[in-house]
């Protein structure tokens, strides 16, 4: 099984920057797997994406739909405005007895239907159920207070 966390991290752009929470698999931040894009995606962001941040992780957890029609969840999107028209790294959420795993990794926007050919390098992750609800629970709990 894979390890989920997060770690502190920043993205900066011509206009400004964005300090947040980025996920990490087996302790590699996900941003560093995923090719940069036109505007470079982020994850939760500790400031101004708070309500954000809450409707991503019920949705990671699975007690809201996801992002796009197809029931994917964005990871990372646009820190500029959050729009999913800009385009996002979203995954397949696939949930079992005693695990969940994020499975089809891959550049996506919200108007057109996602393309299998966008997948990068890691095809899916599988994380120990219990471990993730409490780290997912955990951060929820945070993003609310």
């Amino acid at each position: 099984m894979n390890k989920l966390g997060v770690e502190p991290s920043v993205t900066r752009w011509t206009d400004g920057e964005a300090r947040f929470l980025d996920w990490t698999i087996d302790g590699v931040a996900l941003r560093s797997m995923v090719p940069v894009q036109e505007q470079t995606p982020l994850s939760l962001d500790d400031g101004r994406w708070r309500e954000s941040a809450v409707e991503t992780l019920s949705r990671l957890l699975g007690r809201l739909p996801g992002h796009f029609d197809d029931g994917r969840v964005a990871l990372l999107f646009c820190p500029a405005c959050g729009d999913l028209g800009c385009g996002g790294y979203s995954v397949e959420v696939v949930f079992g007895d005693d695990w969940v795993e994020w499975r089809a990794f891959g550049w996506q926007v919200d108007y057109e239907p996602y393309d299998p050919e966008q997948d990068f390098r890691f095809r899916e992750a599988r994380f120990d159920r219990a471990a993730y609800e409490t780290l997912l629970g955990d951060l929820l709990t945070n993003y609310r207070a």
